[in-house]
């Protein structure tokens, strides 16, 4: 099996070999785990159910911070469970924690919200242990 390396060029699929850039497996399942944290729920048309809530709960008011950890933690690990099949004993954890930044066009300060995601598992093919962190700003929602 091939594990390609995104984003997929597509313009590589016209030329005669239409060979395609690959990569290791540990990085083809970071690609995907965050792939399905940066999208919405029917987002992509194969699969509705390929995402997570972090897009809709964007611009949600947050009341309770450990209510919204936990709908957002429980979101993660439904979609990986159903689209990372490669792993298996998953864990994920969320963290809320908010961030100064200074816009460079204006020079405005500001706050945002700062989601911080840390997932671990086993990879199922080779029984390595297998971690994954990343950090994405709502408001509108960002990667580092």
């Amino acid at each position: 099996m091939h594990n390609y390396e995104l984003p997929i060029k597509f313009a590589a699929l016209m030329r005669p070999n239409n060979d395609l850039p690959t990569c290791e497996l540990k990085k083809s399942i970071a690609q995907n785990i965050y792939l399905i944290i940066t999208s919405k729920y029917n987002e992509h048309r194969f699969d509705p159910t390929y995402g997570c809530e972090i897009y809709d709960m964007d611009f949600e008011l947050i009341l309770n911070e450990n209510t919204w950890r936990e709908k957002i933690s429980k979101s993660v690990m439904v979609s990986l469970r159903r689209h990372e099949q490669r792993l298996e004993n998953m864990n994920a954890s969320v963290d809320i924690t908010e961030e100064e930044f200074r816009n460079p066009n204006s020079g405005v300060k500001g706050i945002r919200k700062k989601i911080s995601i840390t997932m671990s598992g086993t990879i199922r093919e080779t029984g390595e242990p297998f971690n994954f962190q990343t950090h994405l700003y709502l408001g509108p929602i960002s990667s580092e």
